[in-house]
């Protein structure tokens, strides 16, 4: 096995902040730019809060603002330690092929060697020592924390030659590939009922259409109903946290992070523990409610895998029929928008009550055209639960790897 040296970040690769673009920059559509927010732990997050520029900016910006494949990212700046979410330092790798912007405070790390040491540098920058050494060094006292890319480089790590960066590389990428697999098939499986959905209840092309009257433009036997008919909504409630106590690995604890990009929240960033339930069992979800998020970051929905809380930011409905559960879920994704204009409040975040969204109307097909969509749908659903149950243990192994390649106990 080769040695391993001890040696700065700097040496092996440069650490920079984004472009500064101007507010006015910004418009509906273009080149995507990255921001903190959609840097994630150990992923990117392309489906929220994304802003554009005009293409322009592909040939005007130096090289090393332009985002292409593998990309490695790292948010350099963060809310509070205690929003483990917004935590500095957070990092991923881009893998998508469609070339992206940076914008400032979103940082990159570019490898002075190949691209296999700049994934081995990846996996040092997911390792959780270097996660805790980034927290200690950027937060005190204030709210917001901020780390230089100069500060980032200065990180002392053991390092392996490269032939031993490359076999670590290889193997915790093996897992990688996996759930990157499994993610593009969770997405053509949500694409295809969603196509489903549109033509539909949208298009008005369900089985037999040709022969259906309307009647104020809507099918025949058509109604309109409002959200609470369909379920109990139950707002979310946070537990107190000056007890430790409550939280512990037993629950999960569902928060808008968790929702974003996924149908189904298979784990949270946060767990509470029995005694944090008891604090407020009435509140406690059954397996398959359609969470949405009504506060802060409004209209994003997704399903809990399995029984759980949420906190005051989220609005569940609890639907009395498991039959509508798809109908439902993209029903609630539709109706984002109007989330945002009844919940807009003046200010930039969104505060829609649980009252308002109970009373959000919908069009109401016939119960005979919901339970044929579920008939169509529900093992699509199932498929892609189960996909995400998948990535969750390829995760855990990686991840329980990891500390040990990363130290060099673990020879390969």
């Amino acid at each position: 096995m080769g040695e391993w040296e001890v040696k700065r970040l700097s040496s092996v690769c440069k650490v920079i902040s984004g472009y500064a673009f101007k507010s006015e920059e910004f418009q509906e559509s273009g080149v995507p730019v990255i921001k903190i927010s959609n840097i994630g732990n150990g992923f990117c997050d392309l489906q929220n809060n994304l802003q554009y520029v005009d293409n322009s900016f592909l040939n005007d910006l130096d090289e090393k603002y332009i985002l292409k494949k593998d990309s490695i990212l790292i948010s350099l700046t963060g809310s509070h330690i205690t929003q483990p979410n917004s935590m500095v330092g957070r990092s991923c790798k881009y893998t998508g092929t469609t070339p992206l912007l940076l914008n400032q405070r979103a940082g990159r790390i570019i490898p002075k060697q190949n691209t296999k040491q700049g994934v081995f540098i990846y996996y040092v920058m997911q390792s959780q020592w270097v996660k805790e050494y980034i927290g200690i060094v950027a937060y005190g006292a204030a709210n917001q924390a901020n780390i230089s890319p100069k500060t980032i480089e200065g990180i002392k790590i053991r390092m392996p030659d490269l032939p031993i960066q490359t076999r670590i590389a290889d193997i915790l990428s093996t897992y990688d590939d996996l759930i990157e697999n499994n993610n593009r098939r969770i997405e053509l499986l949500e694409k295809a009922t969603q196509e489903l959905y549109k033509e539909w209840f949208v298009r008005f092309r369900f089985p037999y259409h040709e022969d259906t009257k309307f009647v104020n433009g809507l099918p025949d036997g058509w109604t309109v109903k409002r959200l609470k008919e369909y379920g109990r909504i139950e707002t979310g409630k946070t537990p107190p946290t000056l007890d430790s106590e409550n939280y512990a690995n037993e629950i999960m604890f569902v928060k808008t992070p968790d929702m974003h990009g996924n149908v189904f929240v298979i784990e949270t960033e946060e767990y509470l523990s029995i005694k944090g339930h008891k604090t407020q069992p009435k509140k406690l979800l059954p397996e398959d409610s359609i969470m949405v998020s009504c506060i802060g970051t409004g209209g994003v929905v997704a399903i809990n895998a399995e029984k759980a809380h949420t906190n005051q930011q989220i609005n569940s409905i609890i639907p009395d029929d498991a039959k509508y559960l798809e109908w439902l879920y993209f029903t609630c994704k539709s109706l984002r928008e109007t989330i945002l204009l009844f919940g807009a409040t003046g200010a930039t975040m969104t505060n829609l009550s649980k009252g308002k969204l109970e009373k959000l109307k919908v069009i109401n097909p016939t119960r005979e055209l919901v339970y044929s969509f579920n008939e169509n749908t529900e093992f699509l659903f199932i498929e892609m639960k189960n996909l995400m149950k998948q990535n969750k243990n390829l995760k855990k192994q990686r991840d329980l790897l990891l500390p040990r390649l990363m130290s060099g106990r673990l020879e390969v």
